[in-house]
This record gives structure tokens, sequence and C-alpha cells, in this order.
């Protein structure tokens, strides 16, 4: 039996705003760029070549897509791109975790059975911690040890941490699976740029995998790895102190395509393969000028070259190689018994490259028991929130307590569509707006449960609705009473056998008031500074979290007119309406991880303040 290393799973994401050749030719028309010698390109036979073939081929796209090879690729923000973009748009960390999420769900491997975290970028979103630190907090519980690794390397990033990621396996045999990735936003480093070559070429996106370490009866997965670097190519690519592209592109290719077939011979020799047996050959996606030369340098036919991440999604910087890998298994190409060489090479003079034989593997048991031997009370299980993060905390093997206010036939229903029904999830009567009901619910859970893992407050009363002038005082009272007095009171009750986290449920209408939600934001604002306090009283004991929801599909929607409705989501910079089973996970993980993605998160005092759906406050 061999102790091998294979990619189990595989995640690969771009930036969300589409940039094609004509966006870039149109850009170049209005000047923003320069650089193209339109002219020269025009008396160029291999131009009046290709125009025989394609009439209406312009020089610039016959520069970008038949010299250069790049047909388009994703940026962050919409192009050209302008610094204040930068401000809402994705960072290299919200890429980087997308990716690693859809390697956890493509591997069936658990966040908590990871041994190490390495992760390569040139663009961090922050100086420090290292973005390998940041990133394993979106996916692991706060107890979580295991070590994490940044790397500051561009090209040859993901490289580097696969020999890393194999060291650590053989060093560490209680261990069984890595996470390596690579996340780059490659276009915040062109604000300055002119030339029309560099938006041409790079793209933003990440990529990641999981290398899992598992026995077969024959040598696949990894199979040998190098990482070497030329110093002749340390002052020709990089970037400044102020984060602005240095590039010399003559200079990096004389360099790059010796390196690039340097190490693929060798790799070849040592797993014995030749051209014929080598079925394909990945090479860092960085154009037909360095790529075709270094297959022609090692005799590799174009049909065996892959280069599909370039033409499509641009030069992914240390991403090229794992996004490649990817897309081969997304596109149903990553077969068993075949036998892959890759080679990368940039970023002061490192390369590297790996050779990998896909084993017969298709995906680890998946487990979703996170919440194991918790127990969770909901209040405002009726709710539309309040039902959905009752139903997700129980698939993670948490045990629900399920408060409502009248609804019975309701309560039940929801009830029903728990998993686990062996935790024994019960429903609790209370009425919020009576001082009584909810001591009685405060003595009930206390008879139920000697510890409370999780207290997740949904339940709340929106009022009439009505323009401030005609709120009474009596329903000023009442909405007070549900939304704040007896919220606090409840928390304050069951304080003593909370163990874990207590979510307090906030509204847009804190930072987005709309037409007659006075009695509304009041309350909410009262349960804020509650929060604030009770937090600091209880800290480090209990855990709080404030969290305010944006506009949700099928949540305050119910009972807000259109107008509302867009008043609040303009006010926040809310770009489209939040599904509710993705408000509610979200919500969910905010209980037991750190960090949670898509969500604004600061803190007041110790208070964790969570905003999602939002691009302003």
């Amino acid at each position: 039996m061999y102790q091998n290393y294979i990619f189990s799973g595989f995640g690969f994401v771009t930036g969300k705003c589409e940039v094609t050749n004509p966006d870039i030719e149109k850009a170049i028309q209005d000047g923003f760029f320069d650089g193209l010698d339109a002219e020269r390109i025009q008396q160029s036979d291999k131009f009046i070549e290709a125009k025989l073939k394609t009439p209406d081929l312009t020089p610039f796209e016959f520069m970008a897509g038949h010299l250069m090879g790049f047909k388009k690729r994703f940026h962050v923000v919409p192009f050209p791109p302008r610094k204040e973009s930068y401000t809402v748009a994705e960072t290299s960390l919200d890429l980087l975790v997308k990716a690693i999420q859809k390697a956890f769900d493509d591997s069936g491997v658990h966040p908590d059975d990871i041994g190490a975290w390495m992760v390569g970028t040139a663009t961090p979103h922050e100086m420090a911690p290292g973005i390998a630190e940041t990133v394993k907090c979106f996916f692991t519980k706060v107890d979580n040890r295991t070590q994490t690794m940044t790397t500051a390397s561009a090209c040859v990033g993901f490289n580097i941490n696969i020999e890393r990621a194999l060291n650590f396996l053989n060093q560490h045999p209680e261990f069984m699976h890595v996470v390596v990735a690579h996340t780059e936003v490659m276009s915040e480093l062109l604000l300055k740029e002119r030339d029309f070559v560099p938006f041409t070429t790079f793209g933003d996106g990440a990529a990641a995998v999981i290398i899992s370490k598992i026995h077969s009866e024959k040598k696949e997965g990894i199979l040998h790895v190098v990482n070497y670097e030329d110093m002749a190519m340390i002052d020709f690519l990089g970037a400044d102190r102020e984060g602005n592209l240095i590039m010399d592109p003559r200079r990096v290719k004389n360099r790059a395509v010796p390196n690039i077939a340097r190490v693929v011979t060798e790799l070849m020799d040592q797993a014995q393969w030749d051209l014929e047996s080598t079925d394909l050959f990945i090479p860092h996606q960085t154009g037909h000028a360095i790529v075709h030369e270094a297959a022609a340098k090692l005799g590799f036919p174009m049909e065996k070259v892959f280069q599909e991440v370039q033409l499509n999604f641009g030069n992914l910087s240390g991403a090229s190689v794992p996004a490649s890998t990817a897309y081969l298994k997304e596109t149903h190409r990553w077969k068993p018994g075949t036998k892959i060489i890759t080679s990368v090479t940039g970023l002061g003079g490192e390369l590297g490259g790996f050779s990998y034989m896909i084993p017969e593997f298709t995906k680890f048991e998946t487990k979703n028991d996170d919440l194991k031997g918790k127990t969770a009370l909901v209040t405002g299980c009726t709710g539309g929130l309040g039902g959905e993060i009752s139903r997700q905390l129980a698939e993670k093997g948490c045990r629900v307590l399920l408060h409502y206010n009248s609804n019975h036939e309701k309560a039940q229903s929801v009830l029903k569509t728990l998993q686990h029904q062996e935790l024994n999830h019960q429903l609790i009567k209370a009425n919020f707006g009576v001082d009584s009901e909810v001591e009685n619910l405060i003595q009930t859970v206390k008879t139920l449960v000697p510890e409370l893992s999780f207290l997740i407050h949904t339940v709340a009363i929106t009022g009439s609705l009505s323009k401030g002038s005609e709120v009474s005082d009596l329903e000023m009272r009442q909405v007070d009473k549900v939304n704040f007095a007896n919220t606090a009171k409840l928390t304050e009750g069951l304080s003593g056998i909370l163990t874990g986290t207590v979510l307090f449920t906030g509204s847009i209408a804190q930072d987005a008031q709309f037409s007659g939600s006075s009695a509304y934001v009041s309350s909410k604002r009262a349960l804020f500074g509650f929060a604030s306090g009770f937090a600091r009283l209880q800290y480090p004991k209990i855990r709080c979290v404030f969290y305010i929801p944006g506009v949700i599909d099928g949540g305050m929607t119910d009972v807000l007119n259109q107008e509302q409705i867009n008043a609040s989501m303009q006010a926040v910079g809310q770009e489209k309406l939040i599904p509710l089973k993705d408000i509610a996970s979200r919500m969910v993980k905010s209980l037991y991880i750190p960090k949670v993605a898509q969500v604004r998160s600061h803190y007041e005092g110790v208070l964790v303040v969570r905003k999602d759906g939002y691009t302003k406050y």
C-alpha cells in the first residue's frame, strides 16, 4: 500500500465584473490606456493574414486575443477600475472564503478535520494578521488551535504551499487534511497603470484545494514537487511599496521560458514520464508569449497544453494552476489515471511545479454535527426567520426549544420539520406582552435544561407602522415591552445557565428609519443599548452578538410597502433582497464561528455587531 497525497476537493471563484476585450478596446479609445500601436499592427503580415479570415478583426483584438491569448477576465470592481470602487468591493479575503467553502463542499472534509491552513497572496486585504490566520476564523470554532501559514508570494505561492503541505502531513501523522489556497485582486495593483497590457492580462480570483492523505494500492496523487528561485528576475516583476505593479515583460519572458522548461523536464524525469505518456501540461496562465514558447521548447503538442483559464479568466497569478484543476473538475474532465505536469514562474524569480496522477476518488462522507450536544432557545419560532434558524440548528445536531406566542398550529408545523427528533425538541408558549408569561418561560427553560448553549432572539412586533405623530402611547409601550423590556428580562433571567452565545436580532430600520417605523426603531435601539451593557457584564462567560439583517425576502417585506423597502435598501446600500435561508445560515454560524462571510462586523465594547446586506455603515 502507498501513502498518497491527493486533491480531495476543489474551489474556484472570480470577481463579479466581467471585462471583455471590447471593454478594454473602448477604454483605449476613450483615452484611459496607452501602449497600443494600431498602425504598426495593421501593417504586420500576421494581422493582414488573420484579417482575411476574420474581416471585422481589430488591431486590439488581434493583439489581445490572437497574440497574447486573453479573451476576457473578471474583476471585483466595474471596469475601468477606480480607487473608490474598492471600498465596497469584494477583497482577496472575500474571494478566498468562497473558494475554500467550495473546496470543502466538493471534498466532504469538515473544517474541524483540517490540520493546517496555507494561503498565498500578493494582494492581502490587510497588512496583518496574515490572511491564512483570518480565513480560518470563517470555518472553525474559536477553540481551534491548528496551524496557519500565510505566504507573501504571487505566481508561485500555491506551489510553495503544496510542498509545505506535504511536509506538514509527513511530520504530523495525527492529521489527514490540509487547506492550500491562493487569492489575488490583481486589478487593484493597476490603479496607476496606463499601459493596456496588464489590464488585458490579469484577472481577480481565488482557488483552493483540500490535500488529503490516503492509502491505495498504487502511487497516485501528488508525485513530486519542486521549488526554486531565479535571482536574475528579482528586480523585474513585483510591486512597489504603494502596491503598484512593476513588470518588465521582455526580461520576464526571457527568464520564464527556460525556467518553465527546466522545471517540467525535472518533474518528468522524476516521474519517469515522457511527452507521449504525459496527458496534460498545465502551465502558469501567463499568456501565449511565454506558454507557447515554453511548450515548443519542451516539444509539447498544443492539444496537451491547458490554457482555458488564461483565455476565459485571465492570469490569476498563483491561483492560476489550482483554478485550472478546479475548472477541469467542474467541466467533468478530471479523469482517473490522467498524468499532469504543472509549472509556474513569477514574482521575485520564484519557480516550481508538481507532477500529479488523478486518483480513483469521489468524496469523503460529509458530517454535519457542529452543534451536537448543544441546546438552543429560539424565541419567535413561528416567524419566518425564527423557524428557519430552528431548522438549521437542528440539522447541525442541536436540541432546540422553540418559543411561540399564540399560534400553536404553526409552531407545531415548525417542530415537525426539525431533523433529529430524538433530541427531544420542545415547544414553549409565552406572550412577550405579558410579564408573568415571560417569567414562567424562564422557569420552564431552567427546569428543562441545566445549561443553555445559545439564546436566539427573533421575537418582535412592528406595531401599526403609522406615522410617529399617530402612534399612541399604548402602542409605544406594547412594542417596547415585546421587543425590548421582556426580551431583556428573559436574557437576564437565563444568564445563570447560559454557557455560549446570545444573539439579538436588530433591524435595518435602526440605520434606515422609514416612514412609520418610530415605535419599532425605538424598541430596537433600546435593545441594542441593553445588549451592549449585558455583553460587558457577562464577558467572557457569555458571548453576545447583535445581528442587524438587511431587507429579507420573506421577512419584513411581508409587512412593508414597496416604497419603504426601496428606501431602506437604498439607505444602507443593499443591492438585492436577502434569501431567508442565507441570512438564517449566517446567523446560526454567528453563534459559534468567529467570523461570517458577506457580513460587516465591528465591536461595540465586547458586543459583536453584524450587519448583513449592507455596503454602507
